[in-house]
């Protein structure tokens, strides 16, 4: 699963074939294919609730070639300048408070992001899917008005993040509308929706991401996009720790 990376995923409108005829394979090869992006811009609205708390996080960012690069800064008022850099599976944050930078390792992968139900294991997500499960294709089901192929994916490394997945994609999108994640346990961990689907240039990208944490008790996070451009020229300073500090 990719990160907020997970979370900003473009996806091309794909010439349908018959739904019988795709395999778990296929599906997951055009989802795969489906995310390649040269560069994405966005801006967005991260409301994080936790019970009758709800604390509502604005913030842009730049991403490249597949989620292995990304830079996010938070634009409210209570989190103004702290900042995100991603570089493969190195994640750093920065505080504008301490003017200090801080790599993200260890036992604190598995903290939420600014608080939320994002972990940042889930943020250094990159391979493929198909570079890290095994997929079977389950019996179809629809979300909605929208038919989805359903895949089961087993990780093949004992290092994934997640031990099973379970993802719903959209027979015409080829995207997933909802992914169901596991523990080694079979314990359900978390859940993620994409929804408000719509067309940016050539490709069809979720407007709505909603993930809830399973673990917690009435935990939900959701991101909104207020903006998103893809395949504009970015600066290669983006992409560097001098440019946390700017």
């Amino acid at each position: 699963m990719k990160t907020p990376y997970i979370l900003l995923a473009a996806v091309f409108l794909m010439p349908l074939s018959a739904p019988a005829a795709e395999t778990a394979k296929s599906i997951i090869q055009k989802v795969d294919q489906n995310q390649v992006f040269a560069t994405q811009e966005f801006k967005a609205v991260m409301t994080i609730t936790k019970g009758k708390r709800r604390l509502v996080k604005t913030f842009f960012g730049f991403g490249k070639k597949d989620g292995t690069k990304s830079f996010m800064e938070f634009t409210n008022p209570e989190d103004l300048g702290v900042k995100y850099l991603k570089i493969a599976d190195e994640l750093w944050i920065y505080f504008p408070d301490a003017d200090d930078i801080m790599k993200i390792s260890g036992h604190m992968l598995r903290q939420g992001m600014m608080g939320s139900d994002i972990s940042y294991e889930d943020m250094l997500e990159n391979d493929s899917i198909e570079e890290k499960y095994r997929s079977e294709r389950l019996a179809d089901q629809a979300i909605g008005e929208r038919n989805c192929f359903v895949i089961k994916l087993t990780a093949k490394k004992p290092d994934a993040t997640y031990e099973k997945q379970i993802i719903f994609v959209d027979q015409t999108w080829f995207l997933p509308l909802k992914i169901e994640l596991f523990a080694r346990g079979g314990r359900l961990l978390k859940t993620m929706a994409q929804a408000d689907v719509k067309k940016v240039g050539s490709r069809w990208v979720p407007n709505t991401i909603r993930i809830q944490d399973m673990r917690k008790k009435n935990s939900e996070t959701t991101i909104t996009f207020e903006e998103i451009v893809f395949d504009q020229k970015i600066p290669a300073r983006v992409f560097t720790k001098g440019y946390l500090k700017r």
